[in-house]
């Protein structure tokens, strides 16, 4: 089983390896035990995210819907994106270096795998997958807060030359993008792509130690992104939590 699934992720690799800007973004022919794995895990993060997504995700989820029967195309996700946010996606071998995955967002690009992820590995995977790339990343890029959110992560990136302030960027777009939290309704709930994305992570939200959500804090916090967060930083709402990036890249 090792060895068929990494034949088939080095498949999709190889495929977003030689594709080209302006190429239609590769078509990836999934398996049936593939298909089942993408309803199983999103079948499961559906009913968390009734429970303890934002109200952004919930309400972009609307419109980026995404089929929970058959793992979706690259392209069907990014032609629905581009008309809600003028957002598009581009296919990944894997985890993109920083400033080139940050920066493609100044342009509305997003970087996104087409690989899923191991099946002992279903309700938190240590990498990006397709899961992650969709449920997490592409569903919050159909709302427009978020894609401005993005979109301004991006020109920072593109911005930034000193290797400290391109490591505080990364520091504050995970903590608000990736592992994000935001009160609303008196309960905290999620709104960071790597948490809308895993089971584990949602099932696990009333463990976590919940901090304020303050950039200051956030880029002296160190974290181990293979494995669930002990320590998350919730913002007072969606429009706190904007307007601290905001304020935060101002400064860089």
């Amino acid at each position: 089983m090792t060895g068929e699934y990494e034949r088939q992720k080095a498949d999709r690799q190889q495929l977003a390896r030689e594709w080209r800007p302006g190429e239609p973004l590769p078509a990836i022919t999934y398996t049936e035990e593939e298909h089942a794995l993408w309803e199983t895990v999103t079948g499961k993060l559906g009913s968390l995210h009734e429970e303890v997504a934002c109200a952004n995700y919930l309400r972009a989820a609307e419109s980026v819907v995404l089929d929970r029967q058959r793992v979706p195309q690259l392209a069907e996700v990014s032609s629905v994106l581009t008309g809600l946010t003028g957002f598009h996606l581009r296919p990944a071998e894997g985890t993109v270096p920083a400033e080139r995955f940050l920066g493609t967002f100044a342009e509305s690009g997003f970087y996104a795998t087409q690989y899923l992820r191991r099946p002992e590995s279903l309700f938190h995977s240590p990498e990006p997958d397709v899961i992650h790339e969709l449920v997490g990343h592409a569903v919050m890029l159909g709302d427009p807060v978020f894609a401005d959110l993005y979109r301004s992560f991006g020109r920072a990136a593109r911005r930034v030359s000193a290797p400290g302030a391109l490591r505080d960027l990364v520091q504050v777009f995970w903590f608000a993008l990736e592992v994000g939290v935001v009160h609303e309704g008196g309960r905290p709930r999620v709104c960071g792509a790597a948490l809308l994305s895993s089971v584990a992570e949602m099932e696990s939200l009333e463990q976590v130690e919940l901090r304020p959500f303050d950039t200051a804090d956030i880029v002296a916090q160190d974290f181990d992104d293979t494995d669930c967060m002990p320590v998350l930083f919730a913002a007072e709402s969606v429009g706190h939590l904007v307007a601290e990036v905001q304020r935060f890249l101002t400064r860089l």
